[in-house]
């Protein structure tokens, strides 16, 4: 989901050290396979000899199954409960579940 804006940031600061590579979009209806591609897409990357890593994906409905994927490789993801909660500011949403 934030794929444009990540290439966006890129472009405007001059940035050709960061590479991006996406999941399928349709994965968001089907989060149960999020945590699994990751891990798939982590191990690539590693592979690679890509030393740095985040997650450009909140829990998005894996139910904290993302979070055991990028524990298991010490890497770190957007927080929050899902992709909207980062548009909107995960202060916005932690408000309305009075946390």
């Amino acid at each position: 989901m934030i794929a444009r804006e990540v290439l966006a940031v890129n472009e405007q600061l001059g940035f050709d050290h960061i590479d991006l590579a996406c999941l399928p979009a349709e994965y968001h209806h089907y989060p149960e396979k999020i945590a699994p591609a990751m891990d798939k897409a982590i191990e690539t990357a590693r592979a690679e000899g890509f030393e740095h890593v985040f997650v450009g994906y909140a829990d998005c409905g894996t139910g904290g199954e993302l979070d055991k994927v990028c524990k298991k490789h010490g890497v770190e993801r957007i927080a929050g409960p899902h992709c909207f909660s980062f548009y909107a500011g995960n202060a916005a949403f932690a408000a309305e579940a009075g946390n």
